[in-house]
């Protein structure tokens, strides 16, 4: 709380023009922030998207062109296979010495042949279970006759695994031209790094393996198959066998080395990426793994090199937004002061309130929203004014009523002690009539001097009614009809003193009383209290009832003032006692009936003391 009130105080020794161009700079250099940010990052976003659907798109491309490269070289392991020579070698399980030296030199001759049409073979050869061997590359004849199963590749894990899926094949990677030899390589030649397919064979009318085929792919081939389709500068494309070594790459240190990423790789993904950091680098690495020989292609793309045209954007958003920043100061400026224009007059118009100049009014602003702010400023002091003329106008309404009442009225005292003989004169002349008549005048004077309450309950406002109707029956002689229709616990209900007489006044003077019956009830209605003044003595057509009501609503004076209280004299005080919502409405049926609605709110007899 200390905080808030400290900082509130030095808010308010800062203009409110200086608050709201200052609150409009934060919002909009927030708004631009996080805008230009979500740029960057979904521009980001974009382009490994791009990237990787590019990616996808080579990886494809590269292995529709691995598996072509693939079919062809069994499809000429299968030819090879077939030519007599091969088949006679393949058959035979002991040559002498000078028939190997025959077969050998025409399957070589073959081989070379075979090497010079289809430049990506780097060598081939057969390994024969008794351990001849013919084969080799197109300089190098690695054929051996003597050497027997001492030759190297005898002994190696590929040679056993061959055995066990045969008669499948198998590519490998990994592997150079000297693997295969059973010398080493002379200088000035190259040691090739190799794809091979490798698979047991037999002759045509054997049943069990006689011997393993090898066709060795140079591996550059491979690698110029896809090392063309890279397509960003500085990023690295693998081809990562089952048992995650390297077997083909562009970056050549990379092969016949386990991948560095492979944990990274789900295996029940064909297409996923992942990013990871190399040396300081970060790196976005796609994946695409092959169906067909389980192989997995990996594109390595260094995120700086796609960053590149962010950041360029970056700077030419930054640069729009120090121009946003400077020209929203500038027309911030210029619109605040057109504002704050109408909010001075606003300050001065409440100044002048506030010294008591009531029904000062201000000019009309120059937008919509201080203009609407100054309308209800104008019809605030507008208002004020006329409350006060019509609180005057309320009081000086009263003090009429009062005048009136007082001049009504006549002392007391002489008026009851004139009863009181009159009643004894009538007791003397043994007229109980007149005894009667005058008992029930004095009842209903007497709350009229001793009361002065403008309120009581509707117990003593029947009372004073019934006092009224004896009276008015000795005037018609017996021929009134009354009803009364007043639950008990509406009883003790507060309502104004002399409400419901006038309404019955109006029915004697108007009305055919040997025809009907008055009748007298009250209600709850909607949590207000609806006294209800009916008679059967014949009703107004309904162009009279409208201008009663009219006269009602209008508070049009009587037409005879000094005879009596009158409808729009009651309507008039029971608008100034309890608000205009209540009131008094007539309605009626021409010839039939006519009905006086009074409504006032419910006041119990505690809540009015």
């Amino acid at each position: 709380m200390i905080r808030l009130a400290r900082s509130s105080f030095k808010l308010a020794g800062i203009s409110l023009r200086a608050q709201l161009i200052f609150s409009f700079m934060a919002v909009t250099l927030l708004v631009l922030s996080i805008s230009s940010y979500y740029s960057y990052v979904k521009t980001l976003d974009i382009l490994k998207k791009r990237t990787q659907e590019t990616t996808f798109s080579q990886f494809r491309q590269i292995e529709m062109n691995t598996l072509t490269l693939l079919h062809e070289v069994d499809k000429l392991s299968n030819t090879f296979l077939m030519e007599s020579k091969v088949q006679s070698f393949l058959q035979s399980d002991q040559l002498t010495n000078l028939e190997f030296i025959s077969l050998e030199r025409d399957i070589m001759e073959r081989i070379n042949q075979y090497l010079t049409t289809y430049d990506y073979l780097d060598s081939i050869y057969i390994f024969t279970e008794n351990g001849t061997v013919i084969g080799g590359t197109l300089s190098q004849n690695q054929s051996a006759y003597e050497i027997g199963r001492g030759y190297e590749f005898y002994n190696t894990d590929l040679y056993n695994k061959v055995k066990t899926s045969f008669p499948q094949s198998i590519w490998t990677g990994g592997l150079t031209t000297s693997d295969f030899m059973r010398s080493s390589i002379p200088n000035g030649l190259t040691n090739s790094r190799l794809i091979s397919s490798i698979r047991g064979v037999r002759w045509i009318g054997g049943s069990r393996m006689s011997a393993e085929l090898v066709l060795n792919v140079n591996e550059r081939y491979l690698g110029a198959g896809y090392g063309s389709l890279q397509s960003l500068p500085g990023g690295s494309i693998h081809i990562i066998d089952g048992s995650g070594k390297v077997i083909s790459s562009t970056d050549e240190k990379a092969i016949n080395a386990p991948y560095l990423f492979e944990s990274h790789i789900k295996p029940a993904l064909n297409l996923g990426s992942f990013s990871s950091d190399r040396d300081g680098s970060h790196e976005q690495i796609i994946y695409y793994r092959m169906n067909e020989t389980g192989w997995i292609l990996v594109n390595e793309v260094p995120t700086e090199l796609y960053t590149k045209d962010v950041v360029v954007i970056g700077r030419f958003i930054a640069a729009i937004f120090l121009l946003s920043l400077v020209l929203i100061v500038a027309l911030s400026s210029l619109w605040m002061n057109r504002i704050m224009s109408s909010f001075h007059q606003l300050i001065k118009g409440m100044r002048f309130i506030g010294r008591g100049k009531i029904g000062h009014t201000l000019p009309k602003a120059s937008n919509r929203e201080m203009g609407q702010l100054i309308d209800q400023f104008n019809h605030m002091s507008t208002g004020i004014l006329e409350l006060m003329q019509q609180n005057e106008e309320t009081e000086k309404t009263k003090r009429q009523l009062e005048i009136e009442a007082l001049q009504s009225q006549i002392n007391p005292h002489f008026l009851y002690n004139t009863l009181n003989t009159v009643k004894w004169m009538a007791a003397v002349a043994k007229a109980p009539n007149i005894m009667e008549c005058m008992t029930s005048l004095g009842n209903m004077l007497r709350p009229i001097y001793y009361d002065p309450s403008p309120l009581w309950s509707i117990k003593e406002e029947l009372e004073f009614v019934r006092n009224y109707i004896n009276i008015m029956n000795y005037r018609y002689g017996e021929e009134l009809k009354f009803e009364f229709d007043v639950p008990e616990q509406l009883l003790g209900c507060q309502t104004l003193r002399f409400m419901i007489q006038p309404s019955i006044e109006n029915a004697l003077i108007h009305g055919e009383l040997h025809q009907g019956v008055i009748q007298v009830s009250a209600r709850e209605l909607n949590g207000d209290l609806q006294v209800i003044v009916k008679d059967t003595c014949g009703g107004m057509t309904p162009s009279k009832a409208f201008e009663v009501n009219q006269r009602i609503k209008e508070q049009q004076p009587a037409e005879r003032p000094a005879k009596g209280i009158g409808l729009s004299n009651v309507n008039k005080r029971i608008q100034l006692h309890f608000g205009e919502r209540y009131g008094i409405e007539v309605h009626s049926s021409e010839g039939v009936e006519t009905q006086v609605y009074m409504m006032i709110p419910i006041i119990a007899g505690s809540e009015a003391s």
